[in-house]
């Protein structure tokens, strides 16, 4: 009998041991306040000490305790239903039209300059944005999406586009445009970041011998790659969430922990069928993943071209004209409905007698230093959930005690 392998969690790894204590030891002054908060976030994620749902049974009368999500970027479950959310929104903004997926990636000589440097950071959305606008023959719709880090969570800053075949020409018409040229696309590219990288980063001659090298070293300009074209809202939706925006590494890639080093898995680009192995210590690996967390402020999807004015009147107008206007309604999926289609399992049947849809009884919450608790029996009354007939009063009156439940209670606004 084969004993099957341990699955480790990026979350478990960090809070193994004094993991956490000694990597901010061992980065200290690398590590950034929104980092170190994003991670502590994710620490608390699912810890009833941070506050709960309590969720109650009605045939049985069992309860069940749900630990409030973290919301953090670096969580690997969390960063993922953040993504899959705003998926789901973008698409439902999207033209119905032909999109194209491009990667336009920067020379790796400029990759620490940008890390050290938030400036520098933003001139790659805004040089993508001129780039686009140069090559095509009218104002396209265009998301742009920066990534800094590659599948093998070193530093790797480069960016996603996701580019509408065709826009608004001058006349306001619609003009389709299925052909671009990579060739000119490449040395537009180079030329937009490195003319703008040259007026943000700090005048020194280091910097200017090092622009004034990457136009001599890459004649070609700078490397962009076209993906394969997106033509239906499903296929959309599935690019955006698979390339655009999700966390540096998810728990599936981590195939071993010794407690020492980690070793995860990835694919590498010219090669997509085999899967590379990496090992790293654990507190290199841990750096790998948080050194990428972004500053709160500074946002990594941006839009332009028809997308940045699509509340103008006028564009609204001419892709209803076209019947290009998706008219999608935008599915925003509760917790439960999540869990059903990510793991199959409704989180809401009874532990007990199996029952399905259990119902949400109260909030806990932690308030100077205690546990304060919202809702009760009140909240089931008043939602309908019970009611109080002649027939079974005895049956539904309100018992003294919660119950099941031993929780402080009071109603709302108590």
């Amino acid at each position: 009998m084969v004993e099957e392998k341990r699955k480790w969690r990026f979350k478990e790894i960090v809070e193994d041991g004094d993991n956490w204590a000694r990597y901010q030891e061992s980065y200290a002054g690398e590590v950034t306040e929104d980092q170190r908060s994003e991670v502590e976030k994710m620490l608390g994620c699912g810890d009833e000490s941070n506050g709960f749902a309590t969720y109650i049974c009605l045939d049985c009368g069992a309860s069940k305790r749900v630990g409030f999500s973290c919301k953090s970027r670096v969580c690997s479950s969390c960063g993922k239903v953040y993504a899959d959310e705003w998926a789901e929104e973008l698409a439902g903004r999207l033209f119905n039209v032909t999109h194209r997926h491009i990667t336009m990636t920067i020379a790796s000589e400029l990759w620490p300059k940008l890390e050290e440097n938030e400036a520098g950071r933003k001139v790659l959305f805004e040089a993508a944005d001129a780039t686009l606008k140069e090559v095509m023959k009218c104002n396209p719709g265009i998301v742009v999406t920066l990534h800094p880090y590659g599948k093998d969570l070193k530093v790797n800053y480069h960016v996603h586009v996701l580019l509408s075949e065709g826009g608004m020409d001058e006349q306001g018409r619609w003009q389709a445009q299925s052909y671009i040229s990579y060739e000119k696309l490449r040395k537009v590219w180079q030329y937009e970041v490195l003319t703008r990288l040259r007026s943000v980063l700090p005048a020194t001659a280091e910097n200017k011998a090092l622009i004034d090298q990457l136009f001599v070293k890459y004649p070609k300009g700078f490397y962009v790659n076209g993906e394969p074209k997106v033509k239906d809202g499903k296929g959309v939706g599935r690019y955006i969430g698979r390339y655009l925006r999700h966390p540096a590494i998810a728990d599936s890639r981590i195939v071993a922990y010794d407690g020492e080093a980690v070793t995860f898995v990835y694919k590498e680009r010219k090669k997509p069928h085999m899967h590379c192995k990496q090992k790293l210590p654990v507190l290199e690996f841990i750096h790998g993943v948080v050194r990428h967390i972004p500053p709160k402020q500074f946002k990594m999807v941006r839009y332009y071209g028809l997308y940045a004015l699509r509340k103008k009147a006028l564009v609204k107008k001419l892709m209803q004209q076209i019947g290009s206007m998706l008219g999608r309604g935008v599915r925003h999926l509760k917790w439960q409905a999540r869990r059903l289609r990510d793991f199959h399992q409704d989180p809401l049947t009874c532990p007990r007698c199996r029952a399905p849809d259990m119902v949400l009884f109260a909030l806990s919450v932690p308030w100077g230093g205690q546990m304060f608790t919202l809702g009760g029996w009140n909240w089931l009354f008043a939602r309908g959930d019970l009611i109080e007939s002649p027939e079974a009063q005895d049956a539904y009156r309100v018992p003294p005690t919660p119950g099941p439940i031993q929780l402080p209670l009071f109603p709302l606004g108590g």
